[in-house]
C-alpha cells in the first residue's frame, strides 16, 4: 500500500506538471498524506509511541492547516463566520481523530482497502460532475490504487496495507474533507457522510471503552466489526455488509448535496439511525448469547 499511495502522489504530481491539474488547494491534502504515510510506515518497522505518532500528527495538520487557510477563505457555517483560530482547532481535532479512526478500522481482511475503493469512487464521480477535475483526478488515481491491493487484502487476506496504507488514506480523506469545502463549494457533509459507519463505529467504542475505565489508547478487540466476528461472522460477511452501508452512504452524500436544510438534517439523522441500529442489534446478540 505504501507503494501505492506514493504512485498516486506521483502520477498527480506528473499530471499537475503537465498542466492537467492545478496544484492549489490538492497539494495540501496529498503532501498531509504523505507525510502521514511516512509516519505510518516508520511506526510499522519499529513501534511508536501513541504520544509522538499524536503529536507528530497534530503538528502536520495545523502546518498544513495553517498554510491553507492563507489560500482559501474559511467557509461560514449557517451564514455566520467562523473565527479561524476555532476553525483551526476543530479541523485540527478533526483531522487527527480521521487519521487514527481509519487506522482502527483497518483491523479485518478488506475492509479499510474496500472502504478507499468506494468512497474515493464516489468522490471521483462527485468532483468530475461538479467540474472539479484537479480533485476528481486525485480520487480516481486513490480508487485505482486501491482497487490494484484490494484482491490481495480480500478475505482471506494474503497482503495488508499496514500503518503506512491506512494513515494516507485516513488522512487524504481527512484533509481532503476540509480544504476542498473552501476550494470547490461542495458541502463538509457531503465529502464525510461515506465515512459514516468508520467515524460511529470508532467513537462510540473510544467512549465506551472510557465510560468504563478502560485503557482506551491500548490495543483492543470492541469494536462493532470485531464483535461481529466474535458472533460468527466471518470477515467476508462483515466486510460485505459494511461496503453495503458505505454504498448507502453514498447514496445519502447525493441526496445531501440537492436538498435544502430540514432535508439534510433528515438524511444525517437517518444515517446515523440505521447504524446506531445495528449497533443496538450487536449489543442484543451478544446479551442473548450470554
Amino acid at each position: 500500500m505504501v507503494c501505492a499511495a506514493l504512485l498516486s502522489f506521483a502520477s498527480w504530481m506528473f499530471a499537475a506538471a503537465d498542466g492537467m491539474v492545478p496544484a492549489t488547494g490538492l497539494a495540501h491534502a496529498l503532501v498531509f498524506a504523505l507525510a502521514m504515510s511516512i509516519l505510518g510506515f516508520a511506526d510499522d518497522l519499529s513501534s511508536l509511541s501513541p504520544l509522538i505518532r499524536c503529536l507528530a500528527q497534530t503538528a502536520g495538520a495545523l502546518l498544513v492547516l495553517w498554510h491553507a487557510a492563507r489560500l482559501f477563505p474559511i467557509p461560514e457555517t449557517g451564514g455566520w463566520a467562523i473565527p479561524g483560530s476555532v476553525w483551526l482547532v476543530a479541523a485540527t481535532l478533526w483531522i487527527v481523530w480521521m487519521v487514527n479512526l481509519y487506522n482502527f478500522m483497518d483491523g479485518i481482511d478488506g475492509l479499510a482497502g474496500g472502504e478507499a475503493v468506494v468512497a474515493s469512487a464516489f468522490f471521483f464521480g462527485l468532483f468530475a460532475w461538479h467540474g472539479d477535475w484537479e480533485w476528481a483526478a486525485a480520487n480516481l488515481f486513490i480508487a485505482c490504487a486501491a482497487a490494484g491491493f484490494l484482491p490481495h487484502n480480500w478475505p482471506p487476506a494474503r497482503v495488508f496495507m499496514g500503518d503506512a496504507g491506512s494513515t494516507f488514506l485516513g488522512a487524504f480523506f481527512a484533509m481532503q474533507s476540509v480544504v476542498a469545502p473552501a476550494a470547490t463549494g461542495i458541502p463538509v457533509a457531503t465529502l464525510v457522510l461515506p465515512f459514516a459507519n468508520f467515524i460511529l463505529d470508532t467513537t462510540a467504542t473510544l467512549l465506551r471503552r472510557m465510560w468504563r475505565g478502560e485503557k482506551w489508547y491500548q490495543a483492543h478487540r470492541s469494536h462493532f466489526y470485531q464483535r461481529m466476528t466474535d458472533l460468527g461472522m466471518t470477515h467476508l460477511e462483515v466486510t460485505v455488509l459494511e461496503l453495503i452501508t458505505v454504498v448507502l452512504s453514498c447514496v445519502a452524500a447525493v441526496a445531501y448535496t440537492g436538498l435544502a436544510n430540514l432535508g439534510r438534517v433528515a438524511v444525517v439523522g437517518t444515517v446515523i439511525s440505521g447504524l446506531v441500529g445495528g449497533g443496538v442489534w450487536i449489543a442484543a446478540r451478544e446479551k442473548a448469547l450470554k
